[in-house]
């Protein structure tokens, strides 16, 4: 991918990612849909592309970092679409969970737009424009902007 950096492109291979793979996404459309997502073109993207797999990768201080985008993974019996409202009232757009990052302490969203944040708490986070960006911002531990 020549969207990915180098470094970044390099841990993902190393992690179990598989350029040529694409991901079945019949399941997980239908079950976002079901939660009440509007699954837009970036969702499918990403998901396609980079879902399936749990990143794990050695953070420079030698901590595992892991990352995965499996958005019935991250809900579960827990979450409603309306758990994520006033996020959205924030980015002035809707957003569709797509995965996990920070060992599961941090919630992955896709916007309409195709920006991808995460959630921490009531924190929420920009990671990129595009997930491209977005996975060179977790995996080269850049430090996203905060939203507010």
């Amino acid at each position: 991918m020549q969207n990915l950096s180098d470094e970044t492109r390099d841990i993902l291979l190393q992690a179990g990612w598989n350029t040529n793979n694409k991901v079945e996404l019949t399941e997980t459309v239908k079950f976002l849909k079901a939660m009440g997502y509007q699954v837009f073109n970036p969702v499918v993207d990403a998901l396609s592309q980079f879902g399936g797999v749990e990143y794990k990768f050695k953070h420079p201080d030698g901590s595992l970092e892991t990352f995965h985008f499996s958005p019935q993974e991250v809900v579960g019996d827990y979450y409603e679409k309306e758990d994520f409202d006033e996020f959205e009232l924030l980015v002035k757009e809707p957003l569709v969970v797509i995965g996990e990052a920070y060992r599961g302490n941090l919630i992955m969203f896709i916007s309409k737009s195709g920006k991808v944040f995460g959630k921490n708490g009531y924190s929420l986070f920009k990671f990129g424009d595009d997930i491209f960006e977005a996975l060179d911002t977790l995996c080269l531990f850049s430090k996203p902007e905060e939203i507010e």
